[in-house]
């Protein structure tokens, strides 16, 4: 008899099954249809930080970008008081291109505050960038700059995921090159 009554209950569970559940009918117009798309995705790519940074010197950081996304830079340093130009572009520039002003730059913060310093780039193709530091000198007729020498932190994140990212792009990552002195050219 115990035989029979489990029997019976999987018959009666896997009938029930059989069964069509309320909301499940495919016929209901009121089934609400969901669409999954990806959401964009951020991460924390690459991070670097240095110390002896002194005033009136430029430092420029290679950044090797792999995947197509938008590019979000943290840059911190030690002194509120300090002046801290922020830039970056897709142009390797010299010297006399820096203290001139004539780098093409795809973002320039050329500013005493925010600290830190947030930067975001609109959507970026894969790539090589430079990410470009120039710790600005006292000028007591200007009244900018200062005379701190710095240690100074960078952060890189990638936000991937957008309509225009291709399925054929490689997994996000970020390299970064050493920061290297961009000083005037020897003779």
């Amino acid at each position: 008899m115990r035989r029979h009554a489990r029997s019976l209950a999987v018959l009666v569970v896997l009938g029930a099954l059989a069964l069509p559940q309320p909301g499940c009918d495919r016929d209901d117009p009121g089934l609400p249809i969901v669409v999954v798309t990806p959401e964009p995705v951020r991460g924390i790519i690459a991070q670097t930080s240095f110390q002896g940074f002194q005033t009136d010197i430029w430092v420029a950081i290679e950044v090797l970008v792999s995947t197509r996304g938008k590019l979000d830079i943290t840059v911190n340093w030690t002194h509120p008081d300090t002046w801290m130009f922020v830039y970056l572009g897709n142009t390797q520039c010299n010297f006399e291109q820096l203290s001139s002003g004539d780098c093409p730059f795809l973002i320039e913060s050329e500013t005493k505050d925010p600290k830190p310093r947030v930067l975001f780039t609109d959507l970026l193709d894969p790539g090589t960038y430079y990410l470009v530091l120039y710790n600005v000198p006292r000028d007591p007729r200007q009244g900018i700059g200062s005379d701190n020498t710095e240690a100074v932190a960078v952060q890189l994140g990638l936000t991937v995921g957008f309509r225009e990212t291709r399925a054929q792009d490689a997994p996000p990552s970020l390299r970064l090159g050493r920061p290297v002195v961009i000083g005037p050219a020897t003779r």
